[in-house]
């Protein structure tokens, strides 16, 4: 298998990742459960920029890290609205509230909120590693790429 081959099958099972989280927030919102849901969110989120990233051959440890080269390598430039650092900030904040606060908790508007984010930030990720020939992936009629 050749080296192309292999990035795009793991791409793809980081985008597929990434959906599965969205899918899990969306389920832990019906319940009532708003904080896991933020996690969820967060890791979507996290997933496609950890894919977005492997393109360009890097692979970080730590999740400032990844948040920083996403937002140097692909928002600074442009290639991605300016507006996705600050939903991937409020996601990440977010996320540290539902995981690691015990006197804080994510509210349902919240939550729906922040899922809203995080699946226009993989959608938009995914249509980008489409586009640019990384992965051979399909999005719904209903999925479809907003006007960056």
């Amino acid at each position: 298998m050749n080296k192309n081959k292999i990035l795009m099958e793991q791409l793809e099972t980081m985008i597929r990742k990434a959906e599965r989280s969205l899918a899990s927030a969306k389920r832990q919102i019906e319940e009532g459960d708003y904080d896991f849901a933020s996690s969820r969110v967060y890791y979507a989120a996290f997933y496609a920029m950890e894919a977005i990233l492997l393109t360009e051959n890097m692979v970080f440890s730590k999740h400032g890290a990844v948040i920083g080269a996403f937002n140097q390598h692909f928002i600074k430039p442009g290639i991605f609205p300016k507006e996705f650092s600050k939903l991937i900030t409020r996601i990440f904040r977010e996320r540290h509230i539902g995981d690691y606060e015990f006197d804080l908790s994510i509210g349902e508007d919240e939550a729906k909120e922040d899922l809203e984010h995080a699946e226009r930030i993989v959608k938009n990720i995914t249509s980008y590693l489409t586009r640019e020939g990384f992965i051979e992936y399909k999005l719904g009629a209903e999925e479809k790429e907003e006007n960056l």
